[in-house]
């Protein structure tokens, strides 16, 4: 196993050479960022977020407050996090290398909130700016005694302390298993925007879960690691820290910068004593003062920092295309039920069912059926004659038929698209994001106004026939004749031509339902012709169908706005396309 020192020499070899990284590693990070701020995951109700969306906030606070200013700036003043669970000293032991109380810890738990960075004052113009952390609000004063800031997550308390060597920043983090949320986020923020820990554990804590998910991290990513064992009783060290070494070394961190505190009185104003922490304060102080090597372990901490973020990216463009490949199946499995829902409602129209129950007996009651069937093979003329007396005695029949066509065609609409919302809706009851989105949709499904939407679909149908039949009828020949079946008469007389088939007809419906379309078509044909009969017929039909889709389409947006608003192709395309650029030219595997 290469050690971190060589691992460090070849990062700032690369660097050196013009191997390292450059504008094209900037710019790809600023297209990686750009694309992440606008990806969107989809969570349940029961999630605050997703994972995903949480490897998304991770990601994008690595570029914003690491990759990006260190890239910028090689040379730029090292940031090293001080991090550890809760009670470790971490704040004790920020104080005491400074010899003075800068950061304020308490007994109330969680003790450290506002993070406290404290830097040279030379080096302030570095960490004054959005830089490093954007973030994140500069306030200013003494420990925690500004105005309240001591419990804001948001912000960054800016301590300038002439005993913080030039070139080398110190943060005190919160903790990282605080019982607040926002603290344990920025716990885990400021670490990854580190390019060294300090990290503090104690005798009794050494081998806790936690810390060593973070330390494991902090291993593959390859980032300098100064474990600080806190609180070790006089004799104990023989025992825990050839075992913590052991574990360091299992996990690629270096053994030899642990260093060990023992327990000990702390003095008046809460410090650790002097000598106790000389060691760690020389160490921080030499590497301070060698700029190669600090531009060393910058390029080793960005390294791998860079080799993260492009593992990271690509599982987050796994994860989003995952996402489009059920939300496309959520959309075909919606589509082909509407489809369906319409090849039901065709059926329904052509197998001459429709013509049965009212619409048949208010047709009877429309054509006089017996006296037309004894007729049919007397002439055209005859038969309008008496249709033509028949109808200016009974004027109410044409709407009477109209309504029982309109009624006829209600219920087979509000039937079959009714029944693919139910079924739609227990499909994507059973899958994990249609579950999810399901809770999002409009209710109810139809919408509650769904009989006036298919109401309204049947009526300007039937306005679609009527203004055809004016058009076709424009002739004065046409108009004279039309003139004794009335415009209405010659429309219902379309609509049953329209819908009239023995495919579903038996005994009697056969002869008066078939037979009276019969003599309809042909009073339709002494006025129109047969060609524009045939012709009519088919564009009622369309038109019929173009008046169905609507109100499907209508119906399926309930559906289909859900999947559009939360599916983003030119955002997975993009970051596809920023992966790759980073596996090619930004990116150290």
């Amino acid at each position: 196993m290469e050690s971190n020192s060589d691992q460090s020499e070849n990062a700032a070899s690369n660097v050196a050479s013009g191997r390292g990284f450059s504008s094209v590693a900037t710019q790809n990070l600023t297209e990686l960022r750009d694309i992440l701020a606008e990806l969107v995951f989809v969570h349940g109700p029961s999630e605050a977020v997703s994972q995903s969306e949480e490897l998304r906030a991770k990601t994008l606070h690595q570029i914003a407050d690491y990759l990006l200013p260190r890239v910028s700036n090689l040379g730029a003043p090292l940031l090293a996090v001080v991090g550890g669970s809760t009670g470790s000293g971490k704040s004790t032991l920020v104080n005491s290398l400074l010899g003075e109380q800068v950061s304020v810890s308490g007994a109330v738990r969680p003790t450290t909130r506002t993070p406290v960075l404290a830097f040279n004052p030379a080096d302030q113009t570095f960490f004054d700016s959005e830089r490093v952390l954007p973030e994140l609000i500069r306030v200013t004063g003494q420990g925690f005694a500004v105005g309240g800031d001591s419990s804001r997550s948001d912000a960054l308390l800016m301590t300038p302390h002439e005993r913080v060597p030039q070139g080398l920043a110190i943060l005190d983090a919160p903790d990282i298993d605080s019982v607040s949320d926002d603290n344990r986020a920025l716990a885990g923020q400021l670490l990854n925007a580190a390019d060294l820990w300090i990290f503090v554990t104690t005798a009794n804590r050494y081998a806790d879960a936690l810390p060593w998910d973070l330390l494991t991290d902090a291993g593959v990513r390859n980032i300098t690691v100064c474990v600080v064992l806190n609180r070790v009783p006089l004799g104990a060290e023989k025992d825990i820290v050839p075992d913590l070494r052991r574990l360091l070394t299992e996990k690629n961190l270096d053994p030899a910068l642990l260093h060990v505190l023992n327990e000990t009185q702390l003095s008046g104003d809460k410090l650790i004593p002097a000598d106790h922490v000389a060691p760690l304060s020389q160490w921080l102080n030499e590497l301070a003062a060698d700029a190669t090597r600090r531009q060393q372990l910058a390029a080793q901490t960005l390294e791998g920092a860079m080799r993260r973020t492009t593992a990271d990216a690509g599982e987050l463009l796994a994860e989003v295309q995952d996402q489009e490949s059920q939300l496309a199946e959520l959309r075909k499995l919606t589509s082909d039920r509407f489809d369906q829902a319409l090849a039901r409602i065709n059926e329904g129209l052509d197998d001459g069912s429709l013509l049965r129950g009212e619409i048949l007996s208010r047709w009877q009651d429309f054509v006089g059926a017996g006296e037309l069937l004894r007729g049919i093979e007397g002439a055209v003329g005859r038969m309008r004659d008496r249709v033509s007396s028949f109808f200016s005695g009974r004027p109410a029949a044409t709407h009477k038929v109209e309504q029982a066509i309109e009624s006829g065609l209600h219920t087979v609409f509000i039937a079959e698209i009714t029944n693919a919302c139910h079924d739609i809706d227990r499909a994507w009851k059973n899958t994990p994001l249609g579950q999810v989105l399901r809770g999002e949709l409009s209710s109810p499904r139809p919408a509650a106004d769904f009989n006036e939407q298919a109401a309204d679909s049947i009526r300007l149908w039937q306005k679609d026939i009527l203004e055809m039949i004016r058009e076709e009828g424009a002739g004065k020949r046409k108009t004279a004749r039309m003139a004794a079946f009335g415009v209405n008469g010659v429309a219902v007389i379309l609509m049953v031509v329209v819908f009239a088939s023995t495919a579903g007809l038996t005994g009697l419906e056969i002869g008066i339902a078939g037979g009276s379309a019969v003599v309809g078509q042909k009073l339709l044909e002494a006025i129109f012709g047969e060609d524009a009969v045939r012709r009519m017929a088919s564009r009622a039909r369309k038109m019929l169908d173009t008046r169905a889709k609507a109100l499907i389409a209508n119906t399926s947006e309930i559906y289909t706005n859900e999947i559009d608003g939360h599916s983003q192709p030119e955002v997975v395309e993009a970051l596809n396309r920023a992966t790759e650029s980073l596996n090619s030219k930004g990116a150290r595997k």
